[in-house]
C-alpha cells in the first residue's frame, strides 16, 4: 500500500474524532442550558392537624429547580377542589413557599369511602408551555372509634412525569426563549 494512502486515512480519522468530540460537547451544552431553565416543583413539607372530624392537611409548595413554573395546580383525589398558583420562581429574590390549605370534612370522598388509588398530583408548565406533573401517592387508614379514613402522604417517592423533547425540539425551545425572562 502507498504512504500517501495511509497518511490519509490518518488524517480522516482524525478529523472524524475532533469533530466527533465537539459535536459532543456541544449536545451536551445544550442539555445543559435546557436543564437551567427547567422547574422543578415538589411539595417538601406537609402538616395534617385534626379538630373533631376535620381533618386540615397543609402541603407547602417549593420550586426545587432553576426555572419558573407557570399555572401551577394542586389537586387531591376524592377532594372536591384544586388549589391554583400563577407563577412559582427558583431560588432568588423573588422566591417563596406556598403554603395550601386543604380542609377535609367528613362527609369528603377520600374521608368516607375507600378510594382504590389516591394521589395529590402537582401540575405545572415551563416557560415554554411544557407540561410536567407530579404525583404523590396517598394511603387512607382507618380511624380508630370512627368510620372516617385519616389520610397519608408519602412526600419521599413522587412520580414524575417530565417532558422528553428531542435534541432538535431543545434547540428550538432555547431559541426561542425571550431574552427578557
Amino acid at each position: 500500500m502507498d504512504w500517501s494512502l495511509w497518511l490519509g486515512l490518518i488524517v480522516f480519522l482524525i478529523a472524524v474524532g475532533i469533530g466527533a468530540f465537539y459535536l459532543y460537547r456541544f449536545v451536551a451544552r445544550t442539555r445543559k442550558d435546557f436543564r437551567a431553565h427547567q422547574p422543578a416543583l415538589r411539595v417538601t413539607n406537609l402538616s395534617a392537624l385534626s379538630a373533631g372530624e376535620m381533618l386540615t392537611l397543609t402541603p407547602e409548595l417549593e420550586n426545587v429547580g432553576r426555572g419558573v413554573a407557570y399555572d401551577c395546580v394542586l389537586q387531591l383525589g376524592g377532594w372536591e377542589g384544586n388549589f391554583a398558583i400563577r407563577t412559582v420562581y427558583p431560588h432568588g429574590p423573588r422566591y417563596r413557599k406556598h403554603a395550601v390549605s386543604i380542609v377535609l370534612a367528613p362527609d369528603a370522598p377520600i374521608r368516607a369511602k375507600p378510594i382504590s388509588k389516591g394521589y395529590l398530583r402537582l401540575a405545572y408548565r415551563d416557560c415554554w408551555g411544557l407540561t410536567y406533573e407530579c404525583w404523590y401517592p396517598v394511603a387512607q387508614v382507618q380511624s380508630v372509634g370512627t368510620p372516617l379514613y385519616n389520610i397519608h402522604i408519602d412526600l419521599t417517592q413522587p412520580e414524575l412525569t417530565e417532558p422528553n423533547p428531542s435534541f432538535r425540539d431543545m434547540r428550538k425551545l432555547l431559541r426561542s426563549r425571550p431574552l427578557h425572562e
